[in-house]
C-alpha cells in the first residue's frame, strides 16, 4: 500500500479528480485502472471524480490534455490523480503534471522486435534515454513506485527498484471454483509489431 493513514485523512477531505484515459471494464488498460483504485482505497466514501473526455483520439497526445486537466484542479486547490496512459518512456508526464499528484501503475516493455525498421531504432536508442529520465523524475516525485508488471526492471537502477512495488497485474488473480467449460484448449495469438515470432 502506497498511501499512509496521513495521506488518507486527506484523501477524505476533498473530491479526488481522476484523470483516466480507459476505465471501460473490459480492456486492460481499464481494468487495471479500476483494479488500482480499489487496491489503494481511493474510492473512500465515494469521492470521485473522472474525467474521460478523450478530445485528442490518439492517447499518446491526450497527455498533454491530462496534464492540463490535473493543473487546472491543482491551481484551484484541488486533489488529482493521473491514471492512466503511464508508459515509463513519456518523461513529459513525470515531469509536467503537478506536485502531490496519485499516479496510477506505470506500464510498458522492454522487448520489442530486432528488425531494422523506424521502431526498433526508436526501442533501441530513444526509448532508454526516455526511461532514464523518466526514473530521475519518479524518484524525485515519489516515496514508492508502482509499476503493472516487472518488464521494464531490468531497465531501471537498484536505487528505483528497492523503492518500487512491481506485478500488480498478478494481484487480479484469485482462484475460483472449477466451472464446466465446453472448450479444452485456447489459444489467443495476437500479432503485435514488437514481437517477432
Amino acid at each position: 500500500m502506497f498511501i499512509t493513514k496521513l495521506d488518507l485523512l486527506y484523501l477524505t477531505r476533498k473530491i479526488l479528480n481522476v484523470w483516466v484515459c480507459d476505465y471501460s471494464d473490459n480492456t486492460g488498460e481499464g481494468k487495471l485502472a479500476r483494479f488500482f483504485i480499489r487496491n489503494q482505497s481511493l474510492d473512500l466514501k465515494n469521492k470521485l471524480k473522472f474525467n474521460q473526455k478523450k478530445r485528442l483520439k490518439y492517447k499518446y497526445f491526450s497527455t498533454i490534455q491530462g496534464i492540463i486537466f490535473c493543473w487546472k484542479k491543482y491551481l484551484n486547490n484541488e486533489r488529482v490523480c493521473y491514471l492512466n496512459y503511464l508508459p515509463l518512456w513519456n518523461f513529459f508526464i513525470f515531469i509536467f503534471l503537478p506536485p502531490k499528484t496519485i499516479l496510477g501503475p506505470i506500464t510498458g516493455g522492454a522487448n520489442y522486435s530486432k528488425n531494422i525498421n523506424l521502431n526498433y531504432i526508436v526501442r533501441a536508442f530513444l526509448f532508454p534515454i526516455f526511461y532514464k529520465l523518466s526514473e530521475l523524475f519518479l524518484n524525485i516525485r515519489l516515496k514508492k513506485i508502482l509499476f503493472s508488471t516487472d518488464l521494464l526492471k531490468k531497465r531501471l537502477s537498484n536505487i528505483t527498484i528497492k523503492k518500487s512495488e512491481f506485478n500488480l497485474v498478478l494481484k487480479f488473480f484469485s482462484l475460483r471454483k472449477k466451472k464446466k467449460k465446453k472448450i479444452d484448449f485456447l489459444i489467443y495469438y495476437r500479432k503485435h509489431k514488437n514481437i517477432s515470432i
